[in-house]
């Protein structure tokens, strides 16, 4: 394994993926007391989980694929030789690349777009382009992880 990546993704994206994540469970935890508890619900508990989520998710498909944990269907590639299955494996990481590179292309593109536009989220009052700047950022850290698996030659993903 790459140090510099294993701090990247293993560590940082696995904390930023576990801090977001565990922010939307508060504000939805937050939401539920006030709402059924006391009633009166908190206009921006919403949005914050929504936008939480959608971080934690594209930061930890980083983690995920860098530690194998995403679901696999391996039945294709058990039908093949040993030899052939490590090319398969490579051709697997250079979809992932592609798919990654044109992530961050497409939103690189539409975060600019609404930073031109300076488009206001509705309760929390931030610029809704950084909410899509997670996009490019998760299709880097694929990106890289992509890139150190297929490097090293690992699987792409356990059964």
């Amino acid at each position: 394994m790459w140090k510099p990546v294993d701090f990247l993704i293993g560590r940082l994206g696995t904390f930023l993926a576990a801090g977001t994540l565990s922010l939307a469970l508060g504000a939805m935890s937050a939401q539920v007391v006030f709402r059924y508890l006391i009633g009166d619900s908190i206009i921006w508990a919403e949005e914050l989980a929504r936008y939480s989520l959608v971080w934690s998710a594209l930061i930890g498909a980083a983690v995920a694929y860098r530690e194998g944990s995403h679901v696999a269907v391996s039945a294709l590639w058990d039908l093949f030789p040993s030899g052939v299955v490590v090319y398969i494996w490579r051709l697997i990481h250079l979809i992932v690349i592609a798919f990654a590179a044109v992530m961050m292309w497409q939103g690189w593109f539409l975060s600019m777009r609404n930073f031109a536009r300076q488009q206001l989220s509705p309760a929390l009052q931030i610029d809704i382009a950084w909410i899509y700047l997670a996009v490019p950022f998760g299709g880097l850290l694929i990106a890289i992880a992509a890139t150190e698996a297929l490097w090293f030659g690992r699987r792409p993903a356990t059964q």
